[in-house]
C-alpha cells in the first residue's frame, strides 16, 4: 500500500507539469500555429546594401506613385533620420533636420512631404517652396488628415456635410504653390458609412476613397464615381492596404485584429489570394510597378514556439512563389518596390539592421 501511495504522490507533480505544458504550450501551438511546410526557393541578386537603415513606413497614396518613380524612404543612422532612396543608382537623398519623432503624414515622389510637428501643426516641405508652408486646419476641424497628390502639387482632405444628408461628403483641393482651394461635392457616395481619402493621382483626379470597412471608390473631378466600387472580400479594412494597378488592383490587411491576414489581387492577367498562415502577422506588402510580383513579409504573433519570420515573392500571373526565405522569430522586416525590378528589404544580422536592395529578374524566368 505504501508503495502505491508513494507512486501516486510522485505522479501528481508529473501530471501537473504535463498538463500545464499541454494547456499552455503544446495545444495552443497545435491549434493557433500552422506548421512551416514550404521550402525556401529562389535567389535574389543584390544591387547594394545600406548599413544601419530600415525601410520606412510612409503614406504614399493609392496609385503606386513612389514605386513608379523608383524611390522609397529609409530610416538611417543612430539619430533615426529619414532619407530618400532612389534607383537605379542606390542614391540616398538627405532631408535636413527630419528625424523619426515628428511623423510624415504623406509623401509624393521627388521629395514632397507633409510633416506633422510636435505642436500638431502640419507643414509642407518640398521643391515647390523654399521654406516650410504652414497648413492651417479648415475652420471647425480640430483634427484633420490631409494627403498629397502623387505629383506633389496639391494638398487634399475630406469632410462630411451633415446638413446635406448622412453620407454627404466634400473634397477640398488646395494648390501648394498658390494656396487656392477648390471644393468638390461628392453626391454619389452611399448615404451611410465612414469615408477616408487614401489617394489622388493629380490635383485633377482621379481620387480614391475607402469606405469603412472594405469598399473602394474612384471619383472624378466633378465628384462622380468613375467605375464600379471595388470590394476586396475578406480584407478587414482596405484603408490600410490598397493600390491601383494599370488594369486592376491589389489589397492587403495592413491591420487586422483577428483571423488570418489576406492579400488579394485582380487584374487582366489573373486574380489571386494569399492567406498568411495561422499564427503570423502580415508585417509589410508591396507590388512591383508592372503588377507582376507581390512581395510580403510575415512574423509570429505568439511568444511561445519557434515560428520563423519569412519574406516571400509571388508571381501574380499564376500565384506561384518565386522566392521564399525564413528569418529568426519576431524579425519584422519592412520592404518596398522601386520600379518593376528593384526591391528594398530591411534585414537583421548580429543585432544590427540594414537595407538590401535586390535586382529581380523577369518573373517568367
Amino acid at each position: 500500500r505504501w508503495t502505491k501511495l508513494i507512486a501516486v504522490i510522485l505522479a501528481v507533480p508529473v501530471f501537473v507539469v504535463v498538463a500545464n505544458v499541454g494547456l499552455l504550450y503544446a495545444i495552443p501551438l497545435l491549434v493557433l500555429v500552422a506548421p512551416e511546410s514550404s521550402p525556401e526557393v529562389g535567389e535574389l541578386e543584390r544591387a547594394c546594401r545600406i548599413p544601419d537603415a530600415a525601410v520606412a513606413r510612409v503614406n504614399s497614396g493609392a496609385d503606386l506613385g513612389l514605386v513608379r518613380a523608383s524611390e522609397t524612404w529609409l530610416v538611417v543612422g543612430p539619430d533615426r533620420a529619414m532619407v530618400r532612396l532612389t534607383m537605379p543608382e542606390c542614391r540616398l537623398v538627405g532631408v535636413e533636420g527630419l528625424a523619426m519623432g515628428p511623423t510624415i503624414d504623406s509623401v509624393a515622389p521627388g521629395g514632397h512631404y507633409l510633416r506633422r510637428g510636435e505642436d500638431g501643426a502640419i507643414r509642407y516641405f518640398g521643391p515647390f517652396a523654399d521654406h516650410p508652408i504652414n497648413l492651417s486646419p479648415p475652420q471647425g476641424m480640430r483634427y484633420w488628415t490631409p494627403i498629397l497628390s502623387d505629383d506633389g502639387q496639391a494638398v487634399l482632405w475630406l469632410d462630411r456635410l451633415p446638413a446635406q444628408g448622412n453620407g454627404a461628403q466634400r473634397l477640398h483641393i488646395r494648390d501648394v504653390a498658390g494656396g487656392n482651394v477648390r471644393s468638390v461635392l461628392l453626391p454619389d457616395l452611399p448615404e451611410s458609412g465612414q469615408f477616408t481619402l487614401i489617394g489622388a493621382r493629380t490635383r485633377l483626379g482621379p481620387f480614391t476613397l475607402a469606405q469603412f470597412r472594405n469598399t473602394v471608390f474612384s471619383v472624378g473631378l466633378e465628384g462622380r464615381i468613375l467605375s464600379e466600387p471595388i470590394v476586396p472580400e475578406g480584407i478587414y479594412d482596405a484603408r490600410w492596404g490598397f493600390q491601383w494597378l494599370g488594369d486592376g488592383w491589389v489589397a492587403w490587411d495592413g491591420y487586422r485584429d483577428e483571423g488570418r491576414s489576406l492579400i488579394l489581387w485582380s487584374q487582366r492577367t489573373g486574380k489571386g489570394e494569399i492567406a498568411i498562415p495561422r499564427g503570423r502577422d502580415l508585417d509589410a506588402a508591396g507590388i512591383s510597378a508592372d503588377g507582376q510580383i507581390i512581395a510580403y513579409s510575415a512574423s509570429s504573433t505568439l511568444r511561445i514556439g519557434s515560428t520563423r519570420s519569412m519574406i516571400v515573392l509571388v508571381r501574380t500571373k499564376d500565384g506561384s512563389e518565386i522566392y521564399r526565405r525564413y528569418q529568426p522569430k519576431h524579425v519584422r522586416s519592412t520592404l518596398a518596390f522601386l520600379g518593376s525590378r528593384h526591391l528594398a528589404v530591411t534585414r537583421f544580422e548580429d543585432g544590427r539592421e540594414f537595407v538590401e536592395v535586390y535586382v529581380l529578374s523577369s518573373p517568367d524566368h
